[in-house]
């Protein structure tokens, strides 16, 4: 699958690292991702919302394969977007 990703980096970098668009197929856009820092790992968070008390994902990949493939997109223009800040 064709995964097409814009990663929009804060002017003052926190937990939050980043936020992305992702484009699939060139058909589907999801906004609002979000590249996290966290305790152990660099992760990526699926837009969502709150109910009740709880945060629920508002969509996200069905297949742990897909998900696997569609963070680690996200995840490598993270780090070419991030290379390219620090030159």
């Amino acid at each position: 699958m064709n995964i097409d990703v814009k990663i929009y980096l804060p002017k003052n970098p926190s937990a939050l690292l980043a936020t992305a668009s992702v484009c699939l197929e060139g058909c589907f856009i999801i906004r609002g991702v979000k590249v996290i820092e966290g305790s152990k790992t660099v992760f990526v968070s699926m837009p969502s919302r709150k109910v009740d008390e709880e945060y629920h994902d508002v969509c996200y990949p069905s297949t742990k394969e897909f998900r696997q493939e569609f963070d680690q997109a996200v995840l490598d223009a993270y780090a070419e977007a991030a290379a390219a800040e620090s030159e």
